[in-house]
């Protein structure tokens, strides 16, 4: 039962960091736009604007996979 709140838990961190990392990249390419640039890649890549996102992405997921493999009953 273990190893499945585990990969519960690694499955939950990587689904939430991305999608902090997408959303928090989507509000970073509104504020500063990229100059002739038509498509963004919001959260994905190598550039300053993804680092807030990939930052607090990796903090929410730590955080989804603490909660998720905490043990929450009494059965041993």
């Amino acid at each position: 039962m273990k190893i499945v709140r585990f990969i519960v838990g690694v499955i939950g961190f990587l689904l939430v960091w991305f999608v902090v990392a997408v959303l928090v990249g989507v509000v970073m390419a509104m504020v500063f736009p990229r100059p002739g640039e038509q498509l963004v890649m919001a959260g994905i890549g190598l550039d300053w604007r993804n680092i807030p996102g990939a930052i607090l992405g990796c903090l929410a997921g730590f955080q989804s996979f603490r909660a998720s493999i905490k043990n929450r009953g009494k059965s041993k």
